[in-house]
């Protein structure tokens, strides 16, 4: 670290007196703990150490009121809101106001705001003149502006009911302390305020030490102010600021429209000089700066890295700070080995953790789960395969999450009941419900105990056991605080909001060495603090400075005109945080993002802006982007090895499977596409469906059809078998529902609609269906009579190529029917396509066979019927096009096209010579060692392939 503030008042002060009747108070621990480092080098005989505290522990030592947490505080003031209001309201139902009232509070009482004076109704605004005379101009302007808006003719109803709720705030307040103070209890405004008014009447407070060193504060509340004036006039004070020249305004008066990083110094080095021997270490040219712009957080990191091979030095002199805490664990994995040692002065969010994610995802689970009428507990798929998924979980039980997982996936599980789950111990005690707070908090604690348990063994999971166990703390602290506060069997509700409000606000300490190597720290540890080479993070406008308000129920004008915190003064206050945490250093790199993430800006930070055009420091500006080649993926190939043409033996005639015509497409229009499926065997990923796609569509639709005419196979259809069913469309419903309960796992048990029944987008969809049947049912009456020869017909055709291949083609033909005396073989396509082609060979060419792949399967079915069955009737393919049923050129029949005009009926005898030669070249290509399986040339293919990652497309 330099030799810089926190050296200057070391060596100020060691030889002077007796130190440890003492106390330095700082901004921070931290500042504390380096200041006794300095004193530690400074001494060179044995010593008494003088006392090293914050602010916030000062007040504390002077007051015999505790400062309770936050969540005895809420329920306390939940408590005194509904006796003084006499309102019957929830706790959950208050937390939101009761945080916003309690840190009003707490500014109130720290800026000694007198409580009535600030929530008067002034609509009338005369009592400005004789109640408000000892405020200033400017205050009294802002008061007005708020309150003339509440004119009695003007009133809305939203300014009426914050006017009631206006009104009873300093009952509120008032009954609030006076229970707290029976207890001896307070919040930490409360203490302020309790210290500062007894100083005010001429009360004495207990000051144990002979002096109170006051060191590195900035914007101090008038409580603290009160108290250091106190102790100036007592002469038990000393005051030292920390800035730079080029921090302060330029000119004799405070500009209170701007606000610059030095605007509480100047008034501070007024009212509270520092000893007059003191020589500040003032620096009067700035460091060497770099801003640099990089794309995103990941660019951030990698600069990270270099900055600390280039300009890394030892003995505390280095640091990395963080303007956005969360950035932590990528930082410390960039860091490069050549840093023997690492100090971390923050701790990591315990909301990031790993754990804390198990803990939300078995929340939302329970927050979601239901009930049915028989008293069924039913679960949501998207709460339960997450944990399934789930790091810890997975560890747990291996085999039985994957196998639980393809059940689900299997089944298109929507809802699923809690007693299905249960096939281990584990599961039994995660898939169960709980009804209250405090069996949530025992149902938590069991789940995170094996986890534990589970890394226990390990030596490399001390992060991660750390992480569990400081969740373990926080839910115990939780429900011991529920039961101090007789409030242990809240709803489970409340107690995920309580225990998440709880979470946020708590860190995972790292353990370290704080006074050795490199320091990596967020922007509040770094008060007082001085180091040579600084490399800051994220410094982008948003996420520092937050531009976000303060929750309040204070508007902003009255704010301004008591001087309570506005956003105005939190900008000035991290201002003054970034510009002295600068000013000593030898080299800055400050970086921020230019690319938009989130909610997140990406313009630099508004104090970097200041920096280049207000400040006196050589400043260099570049952008940093990654390397990018635009090249044409490779085309990925795969050759036909031993192990290749043994998966491909499996087609041969002497084995059990079959090529189908579907396979054969996706040979055409893509080799790897085939290889990946048939040869590697690798499935594209299942997932549960709860909304009808038009995958869906089209199963139910075909289901449907085929229900209907399951008991006319080898039957012949009239007119008047069709116009039945058009009448009788309750039938037409039953099959839909029965389609829906088939392919989205939809329960409807004996007519009674049951917990997962049809519903959202689901039902538009049922009606979309129910239109098109009856649509394509008056068709079918159009074309009867007709005969239902089968239906789901499985064939298959042992074929010998030429070359002596002996293969096994076959598959399902949706519905094969006659009619004057030929056979039509039928396909249901929902999807796109053509119903005709200028020429056999269109069919086995990779760039047009997506349009023709009804023609080219219907056609194969066609063939193999023709060589396996009579061959003397003429075979007809034929596709139901069911998104055509609506229009007037609806047609079954598949066509080859003679130009632009004429184009007649595919017959099989008409084109089955060309059609088998050009399936037997297909097949030779297949089987065929010297020709490997290559991906398609063309890119578009690819857009929407699930192996495409895999050829990197």
């Amino acid at each position: 670290m330099t030799s810089g503030f926190l050296n200057a008042i070391a060596s100020y002060y060691y030889q002077k007196t007796d130190l440890s009747k003492y106390c330095f108070v700082f901004p921070s621990q931290r500042a504390g703990i380096f200041f006794t480092n300095h004193l530690r080098q400074l001494i060179k005989e044995p010593a008494w150490s003088p006392k090293i505290i914050t602010v916030n522990d000062l007040f504390a030592s002077l007051s015999s009121s505790i400062v309770a947490d936050n969540i005895t505080l809420l329920f306390t003031l939940h408590r005194i809101y509904a006796q003084v209001t006499g309102k019957e309201i929830s706790f959950e139902e208050f937390l939101p106001w009761g945080e916003m009232l309690l840190n009003d509070f707490d500014d109130i009482d720290k800026y000694l705001v007198s409580v009535e004076q600030l929530f008067s109704n002034l609509v009338s605004l005369k009592e400005l003149d004789d109640d408000y005379s000892h405020l200033t101009e400017r205050q009294l302007e802002a008061i007005q502006s708020f309150w003339s808006a509440f004119e009695q003719k003007k009133r809305s109803e939203h300014q009426e009911y914050f006017l009631e709720a206006w009104k009873q705030i300093p009952r509120v307040y008032k009954a609030y302390r006076e229970e707290l103070q029976k207890d001896d209890l307070a919040y930490e405004g409360m203490v302020y305020r309790i210290i500062a008014e007894k100083l005010i009447i001429g009360d004495e407070v207990d000051i144990q030490w002979e002096k109170v060193v006051f060191v590195g504060l900035n914007a101090l509340t008038p409580a603290e102010n009160k108290l250091m004036k106190h102790l100036q006039k007592k002469k038990m004070a000393d005051f030292f600021w920390d800035y730079s020249p080029w921090m302060m305004e330029k000119g004799e008066e405070v500009n209170y429209k701007r606000r610059g990083p030095g605007f509480f110094i100047e008034e501070n080095l007024l009212h509270f000089p520092s000893p007059k021997d003191f020589k500040m270490p003032l620096i009067q040219e700035g460091p060497e700066i770099t801003i640099t712009a990089v794309a995103n957080p990941t660019e951030q990191l990698k600069s990270v890295h270099q900055f600390l091979e280039d300009e890394y030095v030892r003995d505390m002199k280095s640091a990395v700070v963080l303007a956005d805490e969360t950035l932590l664990m990528p930082v410390l994995h960039g860091i490069p080995p050549k840093v023997d040692k690492v100090n971390v002065t923050m701790g990591y969010p315990l909301n990031h953790t790993p754990a804390f994610g198990l803990i939300d995802l078995l929340l939302n689970m329970q927050q979601q789960i239901r009930k049915s009428s028989g008293s069924d507990v039913w679960m949501y798929h998207r709460h339960v395969l997450p944990l399934l998924q789930q790091q810890y979980i997975t560890m747990l039980a291996v085999e039985d999450t994957r196998k639980l997982h393809k059940q689900l996936v299997k089944k298109n599980a929507i809802f699923v009941k809690a007693s299905e789950l249960h096939i281990n111990d584990l599961f039994a005690s995660i898939f169960t419900k709980v009804d209250t707070g405090s069996q949530l908090s025992t149902y938590l604690i069991e789940i995170l105990g094996k986890v534990y348990e589970l890394l226990q063994p390990d030596e490399n999971k001390i992060l991660e056991k750390e992480f569990i166990f400081a969740l373990q703390k926080c839910i115990v602290r939780l429900q011991d605080l529920l039961e101090q506060n007789a409030q242990a069997d809240i709803d489970t509700k409340t107690w995920v909001r309580l225990f998440k409000k709880l979470a946020e606000f708590q860190t995972v300490p790292f353990r370290g060495e704080p006074l050795a190597g490199l320091q990596v720290m967020g922007i509040l540890e770094t008060r007082a603090l001085d180091f040579d080479k600084l490399i800051i993070l994220d410094l982008n406008e948003g996420v520092f400075p937050r531009t976000s308000a303060p929750n309040t129920f204070i508007p902003a004008t009255l704010r301004s005109g008591f001087d309570l915190p506005t956003i105005e003064f939190q900008d000035t206050i991290f201002s003054y945080y970034f510009f002295r945490l600068i000013h000593r250093a030898k080299k800055v790199e400050v970086l921020y993002s230019t690319g938009a993430q989130g909610m997140k800006s990406n313009e630099m930070s508004r104090y970097l802006y200041q920096l280049k055009y207000e400040f006196n420091a050589k400043i260099s500006t570049r952008t940093l982007s990654g390397q990018v080649q635009l090249l044409n993926p490779p085309i990925v190939s795969s050759g036909k090895g031993e192990k290749v043409m043994e998966r491909l033996s499996v087609f041969k005639s002497e084995n059990d499977k079959m090529l189908s015509p579907s396979a054969l497409s996706v040979y055409i229009e893509c080799p790897m596409r085939f290889f990946y499926q048939k040869i590697a065997g690798i499935k594209e990923p299942d997932e549960i469906t709860e909304e009808a796609d038009a995958r869906i569509f089209g199963l139910i639709f075909h289901d449907a059809v085929e229900q209907l005419y399951q008991d006319k196979i080898g039957k012949e259809v009239t007119a008047e078998d069709v116009d039945y069913w058009l009448k009788n469309t309750i039938i037409i419903d039953q099959l839909i529902k029965d389609g829906f309960k088939k392919f989205l796992m939809m329960d409807y048990d004996q007519g009674r609609q049951s917990f997962a029944e049809i519903q959202g987008r689901n039902v538009m969809v049922f009606e979309v269906i129910k239109r098109y049947l009856i649509q394509f049912l008056k068709l079918e009456k159009k074309k009867a009579p007709f005969t239902i020869l089968d239906l789901e017909k499985k064939v298959q055709w042992n074929y010998t190529t030429t070359e002596g291949l002996n293969l096994r083609l076959g598959g399902i033909i949706d519905r094969l029917e006659e009619k004057d005396g030929i056979w039509n073989i039928m396909d249901y396509k929902t999807g796109s396509g053509v119903a005709e082609t200028y020429s056999i060979t269109e069919l086995f060419d990779t760039d047009k066979h997506k349009k023709n792949k009804a023609i080219f399967q219907t056609l194969l079915y066609s063939l193999i019927l023709d060589e396996t069955e009579d061959s003397l009737v003429p075979k007809q393919p034929s596709v139901i096009w069911v998104r055509d049923v609506f229009k007037s050129t609806y047609d079954t029949k598949l066509y080859l096209k003679e130009g632009r005009s004429k184009k007649n009926p595919i017959l099989l005898q008409s084109v089955k010579d060309q059609f088998k030669a050009n399936l037997e070249n297909l097949l030779e290509e297949i089987y065929n060692e010297e020709v490997p399986f290559k991906g398609a040339e063309d890119t578009d293919k690819c857009r929407y392939c699930t192996y495409k990652v895999l050829c990197n497309r």
